[in-house]
């Protein structure tokens, strides 16, 4: 049966999910039962079978730049579908012909012609749940690239983290790479601070033994952009030493950690 048929096509994918404090599983529950984390998860993995979440949010802002290439309605997009793929014939027809066979697209095979209303449902849903890194981010190429960093080389990397600074640069706390007695460094730095003179200051500092080092720990930072006023507002009011071990223990925790954390020894390879 066609999305329409058996959804409302004016509301986002995923609508029908209902949500659940039980600790077991995820807080959302589909009508087969199954639980998930986020409704992004369940669309990535329930609905379009991908086998776990590896590289999810990368996949999901490419699948939501390609429908909006297609569409042009509902989200702006400086490029065309196959510039998406920098030329890359292969990956571009396979691609197109995924998302066809998925359901996503309208028209004729192999690569139809306009998304279908589903594409039109995921593709609002896409964009209304993007990470927190990319909201101030153009859809399309860059925001593709901004969340996968780690793949790339160290230059890529450092024009990576760029993009992240100057997008960053008028929050109230911000990280920013620095230089600490001649060692590359990350700092956390406060704007506005103090009742009688507002001034920016800097709250905390970590140094590191070489560039790559810091710029894994300073790209760990920002795939976490959502903490860092909270972070901010911890070292003010609590001092350096209460943030160090704060972020010493997501680094050392669990995947699942619902502070944020990652995975042991991935987590350790930061530092």
């Amino acid at each position: 049966m066609r999305y329409e048929d058996i959804r409302n096509p004016a509301l986002p994918w995923g609508y029908w999910l209902h949500a659940d404090s039980s600790p077991h599983g995820g807080p959302l529950v589909d009508e087969e039962g199954r639980r998930w984390k986020t409704v992004r998860e369940a669309f990535w993995v329930g609905r379009l079978g991908m086998p776990g979440t590896l590289m999810l949010e990368e996949n999901l802002e490419r699948l939501m730049a390609h429908l909006a290439a297609v569409s042009r309605r509902v989200v702006h997009v400086a490029e065309s579908a196959h510039d998406l793929f920098a030329g890359e014939q292969d990956f571009d027809r396979f691609y197109r012909t995924w998302v066809y066979a998925q359901g996503l697209m309208g028209g004729d095979p192999p690569f139809g012609t306009g998304i279908s209303a589903e594409g039109n449902a995921a593709l609002v849903m896409l964009a209304s749940t993007r990470p927190s890194q990319v909201r101030g981010v153009p859809v399309g190429t860059e925001s593709i690239q901004t969340l996968a960093p780690l793949k790339a080389s160290d230059a890529e990397t450092a024009a990576w983290l760029d993009r992240v600074e100057a997008l960053a640069a008028k929050l109230p706390y911000r990280f920013e790479r620095r230089e600490l007695w001649r060692k590359p460094a990350v700092a956390l730095v406060g704007d506005g601070l103090g009742e009688v003179v507002p001034l920016r200051r800097t709250l905390w500092m970590q140094s590191f033994t070489d560039n790559p080092s810091r710029d894994r720990f300073h790209v760990w930072l920002a795939h976490r952009l959502d903490r860092w006023e909270s972070w901010g507002a911890m070292a003010y009011g609590r001092g350096a030493p209460v943030l160090t071990q704060h972020l010493l223990a997501m680094v050392m925790t669990g995947p699942d950690d619902p502070d944020g954390g990652v995975a042991p020894g991935r987590g350790r390879r930061l530092l």
